[in-house]
Parts: structure tokens; C-alpha cells; sequence
């Protein structure tokens, strides 16, 4: 999968996440800082699990801060799938 194909369905998690379809998603601003609430950013990870059978441990979601950030794990979890 195309980093570009797998970012663009992540903004949508992340706009359902924050309950906002329209929100604009600056890829490097951390995600709290966007309004993403601890509950919102499990309901992203978990929407992501979801979709591609991928599990997430709690160091891994901890480290990531921004969109870019999490599009980076995600695709480097695919590879190794």
C-alpha cells in the first residue's frame, strides 16, 4: 500500500476520532494539540487495528505525538506483516 492511499484513510479515523469530518489535520502538529482527546487517540489506534489486523502496544501509541508520526508506524507494521 501507498504511504499517500494509507494516509488518506487515516485522516478519515482521525476525523471520526474527533468526531469532526471536516477538521483539517496538520500531519505534523501533535495530535492533542489538534483536539484529539486520550479516548479519541484509542478510537483512532483501534480503528486502524481494525482495519488493517494490526496490534498496537501501549509504548508504540505512546511514542507517537503527530499523524505523520502514526502513518510512519502503521506503514513500517504493514511491511513487516
Amino acid at each position: 500500500m501507498e504511504r499517500q492511499e494509507l494516509a488518506d484513510k487515516m485522516i478519515v479515523f482521525i476525523r471520526r476520532a474527533l468526531a469532526n469530518k471536516a477538521a483539517e489535520i496538520k500531519p505534523d502538529v501533535p495530535m492533542r494539540d489538534q483536539g484529539l482527546s486520550s479516548s479519541g487517540r484509542l478510537e483512532f489506534f483501534t480503528m486502524c487495528e481494525d482495519e488493517w489486523a494490526l496490534f498496537f502496544d501501549g509504548d508504540e501509541q505512546d511514542k507517537v505525538e503527530t499523524f505523520n508520526q502514526a502513518v510512519d508506524l502503521v506503514m513500517k507494521m504493514l511491511s513487516e506483516k
